[in-house]
């Protein structure tokens, strides 16, 4: 196999065309690092590892450009999980800790529906369909007796749902990693650069879904009852609306759209029993900071969250990216105690 360039490694490490960093001639690895230096690239070994330089255009180009669109990708997805948690959280009053269990199973449950139809597209419709039909299932025979109870019941319930989601996950397909392959390979130029086509794919199909589920609350009936319930769920009922049926439709779609997002960014994550956690957390972080029971609120901050991970990821080894989005949090906290746009018993 010939030997790679330096330059090209290190590009295609960047905008993801390449998979994993592979290692150099004597196991010695590649590190992508800006410097001011002259446009001529260098490669020179320190301290038992190549570097190489980048001028400030080639670092913007090769770096900083893909890293962006990286964010945006995953902050659209993310908006996606978190949405369905301020819809939850907005209209049931309920902490839903097993939503990242959803996520979870979209994509467990999306390898199960590739191996049947061989198609990545009819997953797409399988996996959410069945996990949402679960998670009304769920709402119908454990979260519907504590409703009107102290939302702490929600919160240790739910918990204790997700972690037996995860040991069942185990038992069935084990602990090991599993990938879903890609199901649009290649990349195409973009910006000087060029860029999975997958990646691209997934932004604009997570871009019309957050548009979609905007225009479904602010549009359409079912979306006007689902408001209205939020605000006075007796009213609701005292006008003739089920709003049993309303608690548990709404449960199970979000619960299908944290599947949806699972499943897309499966081929680009390992898909393992606990990918739910860490998401989860992240997704928590979003609905505060965009302001509990605010929609819009969720997508920037969501959007602010894929942008500052993946850009801190750069600089930063994961654990202090993780203190780095906390510290965000707090500081957003301070200045507005309710996030970006939160208004208290409302879902807009």
């Amino acid at each position: 196999m010939p030997r790679r360039s330096a330059w090209s490694t290190c590009a295609e490490l960047a905008t993801g065309t390449l998979e994993e960093a592979a290692p150099y001639p004597e196991g010695r690895r590649l590190i992508c690092r800006p410097k001011f230096v002259p446009p001529h690239p260098t490669l020179s070994p320190a301290e038992g590892e190549r570097v190489f330089t980048l001028n400030n255009v080639e670092y913007v180009v090769a770096i900083l450009l893909p890293q962006l669109l990286h964010g945006l990708v995953f902050g659209a997805a993310l908006g996606l999980l978190a949405l369905g948690l301020t819809v939850i959280f907005g209209l049931l009053g309920v902490m839903n800790f097993a939503h990242g269990e959803f996520f979870m199973l979209g994509a467990y449950f999306g390898i199960v529906a590739i191996g049947l139809t061989q198609s990545f597209w009819v997953a797409v419709i399988l996996a959410p369909l069945f996990v949402g039909g679960v998670g009304a299932l769920l709402e119908i025979s454990t979260l519907r007796p504590i409703y009107r109870r102290e939302p702490l019941y929600g919160l240790i319930l739910t918990f204790g749902i997700s972690m037996a989601f995860r040991e069942i996950v185990r038992e069935i397909w084990g602990g090991d990693m599993r990938r879903i392959l890609e199901p649009i390979g290649g990349a195409v130029p973009l910006l000087g650069m060029t860029y999975p086509r997958y990646r691209l794919f997934l932004l604009g199909a997570s871009l019309l879904l957050l548009l979609a589920i905007w225009l479904f609350f602010t549009k359409t009936r079912a979306g006007i009852i689902v408001r209205a319930a939020v605000q006075d769920a007796e009213m609701l009922d005292g006008l003739g609306v089920n709003v049993p049926r309303v608690f548990t439709l709404t449960f199970a779609g979000s619960s299908a759209l944290a599947a949806l997002a699972g499943l897309l960014l499966a081929p680009i994550f390992t898909v393992v029993p606990t990918m739910g956690v860490e998401m989860i957390l992240l997704a928590f972080i979003v609905v505060i900071l965009g302001g509990m029971g605010s929609l819009g609120g969720s997508v920037l901050a969501a959007l602010v969250i894929g942008e500052a991970q993946s850009l801190f990821s750069l600089w930063m080894n994961p654990q202090r990216v993780a203190i780095a989005i906390f510290a965000i949090m707090i500081f957003v906290l301070i200045v507005r105690p309710r996030g970006f746009f939160g208004r208290e018993g409302v879902l807009e």
